[in-house]
């Protein structure tokens, strides 16, 4: 599990493919040096797991239906988290680091916070509460508008410079494409409540 707190942005170095396997490589600093072998790390809010490292270059594998339906790796710098360790604090809200969806956004600068509006499928809308929380390329931030249109959701939420300067965010353009995921917990307590109230 993670909480959302990226502590870098690192480096895509390249990918490789043998024998129907895939493998993303990417060139990371010292921060990660006291990762091992079969630790989950989480990019761009996907949860990988790390299968070989040598001096600055480590290698994880991925499965087809991440890279095609989930995570556009073509961008050159990712966020990157380690996975939270069970005593320590949550910081941001829980992360499976499972993508739910991948969505549009386009970018407006207001003083010193940068308002980022997304758009969603209305699919996912009984997902999407107000001021709950949601994971935006691993980042952990809070949805702070909420508009329910005929086919589809625009939402906003609020970045502050230094997330804005410490992660990939800094790096996307008008439309570009994120990864999502919504906060199960939150939501599941929330359909709990309902489904006991109302019973």
């Amino acid at each position: 599990m993670f909480n959302g707190i990226i502590i870098d942005f690192c480096k895509f170095f390249f990918s490789k493919y043998f024998i129907n396997l895939n493998f993303f490589i990417f060139k990371l600093n010292k921060k990660f040096f006291n990762i091992n072998f079969g630790d989950s790390i989480s990019i761009n809010g996907v949860c990988l797991t790390l299968i070989y490292k040598s001096f600055f270059f480590f290698e994880f594998n991925y499965c087809y239906g991440t890279f095609l339906n989930i995570s556009l790796f073509k961008k050159k710098y990712f966020n990157f988290e380690k996975s939270i360790n069970l005593f320590n604090k949550i910081n941001g809200h829980l992360i499976f680091g499972h993508i739910n969806n991948l969505i549009f956004l386009k970018k407006k600068n207001f003083f010193n916070i940068i308002k980022l509006y997304l758009f969603e499928s209305l699919f996912f809308k009984k997902f999407f509460i107000y001021k709950c929380s949601i994971s935006i390329n691993g980042l952990s931030l809070t949805i702070n508008e909420l508009i329910f249109l005929k086919n589809f959701i625009i939402f906003s939420i609020n970045i502050l410079n230094f997330s804005y300067f410490f992660t990939n965010i800094k790096f996307l353009k008008n439309f570009d494409i994120l990864n999502i995921e919504i906060d199960h917990i939150f939501f599941n307590i929330i359909n709990n409540i309902f489904y006991f109230n109302f019973k």
